[in-house]
């Protein structure tokens, strides 16, 4: 039997196990936490978010933020425009002075990156509760704020992962982000459920004060241009990995506008997969390398078949076997995101992921990509 099979049948096994830890720890994640309506929440909350170019979007994210149910003594929010090439500071200052809730807009005169940005508005914190968030979230349930301080009135985590989604946009591009983005919160959630967590995403981050201070921030990490979150959740987890935790509720679910430009979306996956190779957590490096490879298998599995090789019918089960994990694992993820109707394009996200995969994998690699119009470092 070629060295070959063997090959894939390890990587089928880690894959496999990879993806059932996943599913075991999303099993235990809390489904039973409530919101209590409190009329004194006991951390002051900082809301931060650094804008670039969001003019499109500035507003709606402040309004979503406006529209809490939850008292507006108990919160802040900062906002550092990233010098902006079109209106966003205009805009988001017109937007909050019409509002009644404390606030800080900062304008940069020169492009800084998110993570300067961001270092910024928490310095200038007041809140013993950090909330990371992106300009371009249009949608908060209206007791989101709420859910968020009485979990850490509850439970008193060092950082709280929450989900984000997308706004159901016609075409591909945007039912691809969707799909993609159902796997990526079972990972992230199934991971955190065992206590441990190796990714999550700034635009929907919550985190104590304290927590950021005493791992000095993102300094340790200040001269990569991206991966705010990640490496924070890193830091903090070389402290306590139990104290990262998430919670399977829906009034944490915020929502994003998908990205409709196949380039900039191109250019943004492979920002954030360049993330890996300067993260000292080997767990990125191999779920990223397991994923990459188990994804050969497709192509491999084409031109075996072609060839009407011995091995294609192993690599026909070996195909098989990934995509039960997948189903069982997406599944679950999308019926938590409301988005069990996304199942029905499993099969064509399938014939066609593994090709993006590869191409951002090895993109991630050798190129330096652009982010709003700024070559990323």
């Amino acid at each position: 039997m070629p060295i070959e099979l063997y090959i894939f049948a390890l990587i089928i096994i880690a894959y496999g196990s990879l993806i059932t830890i996943a599913i075991f720890g999303f099993s235990r994640l809390d489904r039973t936490f409530k919101v209590n309506n409190i009329e004194k929440s006991s951390d002051f909350i900082s809301i931060v978010i650094s804008a670039r170019n969001e003019a499109d979007q500035i507003q709606q994210c402040i309004q979503q933020i406006d529209k809490q149910e939850f008292p507006k003594q108990d919160f802040e929010v900062i906002i550092v425009d990233d010098a902006s090439d079109d209106q966003t500071f205009e805009i988001a200052q017109q937007t909050l002075e019409q509002l009644n809730i404390s606030f800080k807009l900062i304008r940069q005169v020169a492009h800084q990156g998110k993570k300067q940005n961001l270092a910024l508005a928490i310095a200038q914190a007041k809140g013993s509760v950090i909330i990371t968030s992106d300009a371009d979230v249009v949608y908060r349930h209206p007791k989101w704020l709420f859910t968020i301080s009485n979990y850490f009135n509850s439970f008193s985590p060092n950082m709280l992962v929450m989900p984000i989604d997308y706004k159901i946009q016609p075409g591909l591009l945007p039912t691809f982000q969707i799909f993609e983005n159902i796997a990526l919160t079972g990972i992230t959630s199934g991971y955190t459920g065992i206590q441990n967590p190796f990714i999550c995403n700034g635009a929907n981050l919550a985190f104590k004060k304290s927590a950021f201070e005493f791992v000095s921030g993102y300094h340790t990490h200040l001269n990569l241009s991206s991966g705010e979150d990640v490496f924070l959740m890193e830091s903090i987890r070389k402290i306590d990995r139990s104290s990262i935790h998430y919670v399977l509720s829906r009034e944490l679910i915020v929502e994003t506008i998908p990205i409709k430009n196949f380039k900039v979306f191109v250019n943004q996956r492979i920002r954030w997969a360049s993330k890996t190779k300067h993260n000292a957590n080997p767990l990125n490096a191999f779920v990223g390398f397991i994923i990459l490879t188990t994804n050969l298998l497709i192509p491999v599995l084409v031109v075996e078949s072609i060839k009407q090789s011995l091995t294609t019918s192993y690599l026909a089960i070996f195909v098989f076997t990934k995509l039960i994990f997948d189903f069982l694992l997406l599944l679950l993820a999308a019926d938590y995101l409301g988005k069990r109707k996304y199942m029905w394009y499993f099969f064509v996200f399938q014939s066609v992921y593994w090709i993006y995969a590869l191409i951002i994998g090895f993109g991630s690699l050798f190129i330096k990509p652009y982010w709003k119009g700024k070559k990323i470092n």
